[in-house]
């Protein structure tokens, strides 16, 4: 009969936390749901009232990540703290039970509920995360049709900016959307420089794991360039691939722990360390090729562009080369255009630029000259205009090969010719990127075990003190249950700052692992001071 009696207590005790433990966090997660924290968090906002009600649950696994650490503190306290008040440790110490086998529910609450929280950060919430991106991607229109209905439309690359009257899909699926009346700003940097309208806009959209991208044409154009100072209208004008935006873009923070590993491993593979990369190459390979266009007009007084289809001949009385950005400035200029070998039109220019454009790699950059005050001279007469762009042509395969060739340490070595270093920000952010990312990863995998581990010494404490304090009233449980909580979590919180910085990642690591063993050191004190007792 004795030895029955402390599973008896056990069952009891168990049976009083289950109750405290289930009713707080289902208030929790109720109003964490509904109160507008979570969806304010991932920032949803392109979603209809239907589409929110299936939406809340997948936000269910984020609030109960963050509510049944804190629902399992707050049991742990109110339970044994009315326990405490109600003298029935006094009681059992008096009968010869050890006090030691009380603590069983408390530990077996931590336990699981460690466990639960660590699964659901790791794997059910990146999870959640993919539901809602695939929610998304599924329902392309209406995505399309709210953005259309906000006064900036719909933002398709960094160039084009579209507006439309309405929207429509073909036949086939969501593959497919049609904007009708549509009017669009083409936007180079900060300047708008083209806008108009067009009579349909067809947009066609790919998806992969992570992005959706689309591309489109518009019909029926009808626009003023603002450069040129000119209006015109042409049948269709292409819009180039992009990606669409869309509500919860690839984080780190939203990946599950195996990709955390894997990208830690290979950071070059995540996509913002691997589009740094890529911008240098892009940028290597351009100030490349404006140095070997310079050096053609150092030694022959000329340059030559093009390919076996079409080539352009460019002589000038002088020239200057603005290393910073690239271009090549030539003063009194005669450009001449061959097709294959012949020559079929002359352009004279009172000034010309030759520059190098951007691409999103250096396979699509091309090169582009721009003639001002220009007189065309060809086979239909003779024409004058204040501006005349040509290209832009493509780059020459030998480059092309020689920059996609380069590994990234080869990259990240690579020197630029001239004087300085024009390539110095972009290596410095490149090498910033591919350490950051490393160091967030890093960061993200202690922060997850931190928190996940913090439940186990956490509730075991919130019992100690409910014990020392005899907290029979909710609030003053909440209190001791809040308290190592919020000491926990300021650690992490501040830990996990100082590690996303080179110079303090090492101590920002120890600060997050040190608030647990900080809680670990008072659940050993408390336990033994109340063991005393």
């Amino acid at each position: 009969m004795i030895h029955a009696i402390p599973w008896t207590l056990q069952r009891y005790i168990f049976r009083e936390m289950g109750k405290t433990f289930f009713l707080s966090s289902l208030a929790l997660t109720v109003v964490l749901s509904l109160g507008g924290g979570v969806l304010e968090m991932i920032k949803l906002g392109e979603v209809t009232p239907g589409q929110l009600m299936r939406l809340l649950g997948l936000l269910l696994p984020v609030a109960m990540a963050l509510t049944l650490p804190i629902a399992a503190l707050f049991s742990a306290a109110a339970t044994y703290g009315r326990l405490s008040a109600d003298n029935e440790f006094v009681a059992c110490r008096s009968s010869g039970i050890n006090i030691h086998v009380l603590f069983l529910p408390s530990l077996a609450m931590s336990v699981v509920s460690a466990t639960v929280t660590f699964v659901f950060i790791n794997f059910l919430i990146p999870g959640m995360v993919r539901n809602l991106n695939e929610f998304l991607g599924g329902n392309i229109a209406t995505f399309i049709e709210h953005r259309l209905k906000k006064p900036r439309g719909i933002s398709l690359g960094k160039r084009h900016r579209v507006y439309a009257d309405s929207s429509s899909t073909d036949a086939t699926g969501q593959e497919r959307v049609t904007l009708h009346g549509a009017a669009y700003v083409e936007i180079d940097g900060a300047e708008w420089v083209r806008y108009g309208t067009a009579g349909e806009v067809e947009l066609q959209f790919e998806r992969d794991d992570r992005r959706i991208r689309a591309a489109g044409v518009m019909s029926d154009v009808s626009f003023f360039d603002r450069r040129e100072g000119r209006f015109a209208d042409v049948d269709r004008q292409a819009i180039d691939t992009s990606d669409l935006p869309t509500m919860l873009p690839q984080q780190i923070k939203f990946l599950t722990l195996p990709e955390l590993l894997h990208y830690y491993r290979h950071p070059l593979e995540w996509h913002e360390a691997g589009t740094a990369i890529s911008k240098l190459r892009s940028d290597l390979g351009r100030h490349w090729v404006s140095a070997d266009l310079w050096r053609q007009w150092k030694d022959s007084g000329q340059i030559l562009v093009g390919d076996d289809r079409r080539t352009l001949t460019m002589r000038a009385k002088s020239a200057r080369w603005i290393e910073k950005d690239g271009s090549i400035e030539l003063q009194d200029v005669r450009i001449d255009e061959s097709v294959k070998g012949a020559v079929q039109r002359t352009y004279d220019a009172a000034r010309a630029t030759v520059e190098v454009t951007k691409g999103d790699s250096f396979s699509e950059c091309g090169i582009r000259i721009e003639a001002f005050e220009v007189r065309i001279r060809g086979a239909g007469g003779v024409v004058e205009r204040a501006k005349e762009t040509l290209g832009p042509l493509a780059i020459a395969t030998q480059w092309v090969q020689k920059v996609e060739g380069l590994t990234e340490d080869e990259l990240l070595r690579a020197e630029a010719s001239g004087d300085g270093d024009p390539l110095k920000e972009r290596r410095e952010a490149a090498e910033k990127s591919i350490g950051g990312t490393a160091r967030r990863i890093a960061a993200t995998v202690v922060e997850r075990f931190a928190f996940s581990g913090s439940v186990l010494v956490l509730v075991l404490l919130g019992a100690a003190l409910g014990i020392i304090f005899r907290g029979a009233h909710v609030v003053v449980a909440f209190g001791i249950s809040f308290v190592p909580s919020l000491l926990v979590i300021v650690s992490i919180v501040m830990g996990k700052q100082l590690a996303h910085n080179a110079g303090t990642h090492a101590v920002g690591i120890l600060l997050m692992v040190a608030g647990l063993v900080l809680v670990a050191l008072l659940d050993t004190w408390t336990l033994t001071r109340v063991l005393r007792r």
